[in-house]
């Protein structure tokens, strides 16, 4: 039942603000994961898709201080804020976390995946692709 109530919120709430937008969401992932990242930013098709709600940050340190990887989601010109995400930071127990949440099924191409030194962190480049480019 929340799900569906999230769900159709994210749906249905009429935006006022649209744009382009990065998210960041650290993450701690294993050795296979990170390595399954980098086979699937080289093969011919690098789409994949989050199938649950999934948690982000529009603030870059806020995220960087989880895990030992860092997804930078791009939201590019095609896709509309709303469709992708919605900002939930003032219903957020913490709204300093400026938290964006993406909706289950969204799409993404996997651009590249890099190792930062100075960080000891894997950064994993996402772009977010339209319903039309998915299938």
């Amino acid at each position: 039942p929340f799900a569906f109530l999230l769900y159709y919120y994210l749906s249905y709430e009429n935006l006022t603000h649209r744009t382009n937008t990065t998210v960041y969401r650290g993450a701690q992932l294993t050795d296979e994961m990170i390595a399954a990242y980098h086979y699937v930013a080289r093969s011919k098709d690098p789409r994949r898709s989050f199938q649950a709600f999934t948690s982000c940050s529009r603030n870059r340190a806020k995220a960087e201080q989880f895990g030992n990887a860092l997804f930078v989601l791009n939201a590019e010109n095609h896709i509309s804020y709303r469709t992708l995400n919605m900002d939930i930071s003032a219903l957020s127990t913490y709204p300093d976390e400026e938290e964006i949440l993406i909706r289950p099924g969204r799409s993404f191409k996997i651009e590249r995946v890099e190792f930062d030194k100075t960080k000891n962190k894997h950064i994993i480049y996402l772009t977010s692709i339209s319903t039309s480019d998915a299938n």
